[in-house]
């Protein structure tokens, strides 16, 4: 019976990811649908990333907004994909209004809650259009997700403007502080349009490490990198 439907169950690869419900429009009834997609998930053509998410597609890249929505690909991971990192990360890293998750299919999925939801363009990838940030607030995003020395060699490729607009839109000292300081190293002057928005309270550069190190006064940063 799988032969009637073959050619409308391959239609499913349009999506990179599908539900029994998507199956079920294609089939005659839900039981049916839930037997079909069991036979051809045991078989190995499409496989089950998690309740009722299904694919026929192996790149977790590719299939990883489709699992949270709206979500779209950040941090190292969009810096990858614009070419801006030396470090392939293995894992894959999404920012979703949504509650943080983590899913593994074939690697680790990560979504991060943000409040910034914004930044990012629907890109070409495998045939596929797919939300992923630009490399501005992919930067801005790596904060607290990963250490900046995996992300801060991207600063020589990012539209400096672009980041200091970014920065100024979301208004958070902590943001200015870590993020103006990161691009003044880097050899840019940016304390004059960042410094109304500098509070005096002395925070760690990076928000992943132990708050040891010297203090910037001038950023109000106690400089934890190595």
């Amino acid at each position: 019976v799988f032969f009637m439907y073959e050619s409308k169950i391959n239609k499913l690869r349009e999506i990179p990811v599908f539900s029994l419900a998507d199956v079920s429009q294609i089939v005659s009834g839900k039981e049916y649908a839930k037997k079909l997609l069991k036979r051809i998930v045991s078989s190995g053509e499409v496989k089950k990333i998690r309740r009722d998410a299904y694919t026929f597609y192996d790149d977790p890249f590719l299939i990883s907004t489709f699992l949270i929505k709206p979500s779209y690909i950040s941090s190292i991971s969009a810096l990858a994909y614009h070419k801006l990192i030396t470090q392939i990360p293995i894992e894959i890293f999404c920012l979703t209004t949504k509650i943080s998750k983590k899913f593994k299919y074939k690697t680790e999925i990560n979504f991060f809650h943000t409040e910034y939801f914004w930044g990012f363009e629907e890109k070409e990838y495998s045939e596929f259009k797919i939300p992923i940030a630009t490399p501005e607030k992919a930067f801005i995003d790596s904060l607290g997700i990963v250490p900046i020395s995996i992300f801060e060699e991207s600063i020589t490729g990012l539209n400096i403007k672009r980041i200091l607009d970014y920065v100024l839109k979301i208004g958070k000292s902590s943001i200015v502080k870590r993020i103006g300081y990161l691009i003044e190293k880097n050899g840019f002057n940016t304390y004059s349009k960042l410094k109304k928005l500098i509070n005096n309270k002395y925070i760690p550069l990076d928000p992943l490490r132990k708050p040891i190190g010297k203090k910037d006064k001038k950023w109000k940063l106690i400089i934890n990198t190595k």
